[in-house]
């Protein structure tokens, strides 16, 4: 193999590892590219990583071949699962290093994903991440602590925090997938394939964050309020500045996961909807957004 080639390999797989790992940080769980170099290098490397150390561990152990092969067979076999941009950039980067069509590699954009690419995902995100920021101020209201640094809740009942909270949250998840929904019909104008599994996805990562950041205000609030509960036996004589036992803990964190099964019905509700999404629509409150976007870009 000529110094061009292998230097064609070397840029290649960097260029698709940023992109199976665009929305990780800078530095990442190794686990996450077990299937894209040798076992040598995997085990050669810390738990916790960054794409330069790969690339060196890879040169190290005179890997570079072997990652490749198996950089490209993990892509072939897990092509439809990645997003459109991971795709598009992975597409891209194997033109660059002039790849496209040597040793088979024939890695190309799936049928809808041209349209997908209108689509203003950054947008959309930069629209919803503005909701998050209100309804974590709306939940501060009620008690819930949504943000760390945690400071003291505002005073209120647990119950009512419970409902309110679950209340502000289902609407922000129905805000993801109106302003979901309205980026791909202002683009694309129908909903494609590859569009539904990003507005499931999106959907899904947001309730996520949203369910780690109830269940920890959740948990926050009892803490500070754990004089609440001082008609269970358990509580009854532990003081405001008093810690708790580790078993008094996970009485209150099993108390928090069943005020929680509410939320994640109310999401399995809004999954379903989206998965029988068939026409999109239009979000008023959010159209000139788009459309201003746009216009800049």
């Amino acid at each position: 193999m000529t110094e061009q080639a292998h230097n064609n390999q070397i840029a290649f797989l960097e260029g698709a590892w940023q992109a199976v790992l665009q929305d990780e940080p800078r530095l990442f769980e190794k686990a996450l590219l077990a299937d894209f170099v040798s076992v040598g290098v995997l085990e050669g490397l810390p738990d916790y990583t960054t794409l330069k150390n790969v690339v060196a561990e890879c040169h190290g152990q005179e890997a570079v071949q072997e990652s490749y092969i198996k950089s490209f067979l993990s892509l072939r076999k897990r092509w439809q699962e990645l997003t459109t941009e991971a795709r598009h950039a992975i597409v891209e980067s194997s033109r660059r290093c002039g790849l496209q069509n040597n040793n088979g590699l024939k890695l190309s954009l799936l049928e809808d994903d041209e349209a997908a690419l209108a689509i203003r995902w950054d947008t959309a995100n930069r629209l919803y991440a503005g909701c998050r920021e209100l309804a974590n101020k709306a939940c501060q209201t009620t008690g819930l602590e949504m943000v760390q640094p945690r400071g003291r809740p505002q005073p209120s009942d647990f119950r009512g925090a419970v409902n309110r909270g679950q209340q502000i949250l289902v609407a922000l998840l129905r805000e993801r997938i109106n302003i979901d929904k309205t980026a791909v019909t202002l683009a694309v104008g129908h909903v494609t394939p590859v569009a539904k599994t990003k507005l499931k996805n999106n959907l899904a990562a947001a309730y996520l964050e949203a369910l780690d950041s109830f269940r920890a205000a959740l948990f926050h609030w009892m803490i500070c309020n754990v004089g609440a509960f001082a008609a269970i036996e358990l509580f009854k004589d532990v003081a405001p500045s008093k810690p708790l036992t580790p078993f008094q803990e996970s009485v209150l964190k099993e108390h928090v996961e069943g005020a929680l099964q509410p939320f994640k019905q109310e999401y399995e509700a809004l999954r379903a909807a989206v998965e029988d999404l068939s026409d999109p629509t239009i979000y008023e409150k959010v159209r000139r957004c788009f459309e201003a976007d746009k216009l800049v870009h």
